[in-house]
């Protein structure tokens, strides 16, 4: 049982934004998304959480047809996300937000967050670095089978980003399917066994992180040219 992405293309006013991109991941794994700017993962990401419509293809979460489905939709079927820049509500407290991962008891999850202090605090007051993990614990409460993560470590100082890295440790379980798209590299070589790799919106590369980085097509498509 796994995710299933098969053949996904869209097009945005007759731009390839994907093409026929295919990938797998299962319970336990986080998978790394990689690319340079431009390359389509955000737009993948998309896709699979419903928030954009592809022209072809198959999205399914153990089994599950997923494309066709409405936002809110998907996220009952299990799958919660992340932006790279969060979208928390702004006029509600912190609480209140993790609340709305449809957590019960929210105070495993800001204790995750380590944002107890701040659980009566509005959501706008919060530091860049607190709203990642504010975000995050709000993805967590919903207990996802598959969590979207979208360039969680953004914006932050390294101390920042080494702390979210360990957190983002934390929120891969044995029972999760984890994505992960990060453009520091040093957390997705922690964080991830395997990389796709997408340049234009078409996977040119699937196979361990290790080896994405002696991949000559990986090394053209960040680099502009070839190794020699």
């Amino acid at each position: 049982m796994k995710l299933s992405v098969e053949d996904v293309s869209l097009s945005f006013d007759g731009t390839a934004a994907l093409t026929r991109v295919s990938l797998s991941a299962v319970p336990g794994e986080c998978l790394g998304l990689m690319g340079p700017n431009g390359a389509g993962k955000t737009t993948l990401l998309d896709v699979i959480s419903g928030l954009a419509r592809p022209r072809s293809g198959r999205v399914a979460l153990f089994g599950r047809p997923l494309l066709g489905l409405e936002p809110d939709q998907v996220a009952r079927a299990g799958v919660a996300r992340t932006f790279q820049s969060p979208r928390l509500f702004t006029r509600m407290t912190v609480e209140e937000n993790v609340r709305a991962g449809r957590a019960v008891d929210a105070e495993p999850w800001l204790g995750f967050a380590g944002l107890r202090s701040r659980r009566g605090e509005l959501a706008a007051v919060l530091t860049p670095a607190e709203a990642r993990r504010l975000e995050l614990a709000r993805a967590l409460a919903a207990e996802p089978d598959l969590l979207l993560l979208d360039e969680p470590c953004a914006g932050l100082n390294p101390v920042e980003a080494e702390a979210a890295t360990a957190l983002l440790a934390r929120a891969i379980t044995p029972r999760r399917i984890a994505i992960l798209v990060e453009h520091k590299l040093d957390v997705i070589d922690r964080l991830c066994q395997r990389a796709v790799v997408l340049q234009l919106g078409a996977k040119i590369y699937d196979g361990p992180v290790a080896a994405a980085r002696s991949d000559p097509r990986v090394v053209e498509a960040y680099l502009g040219r070839a190794r020699a």
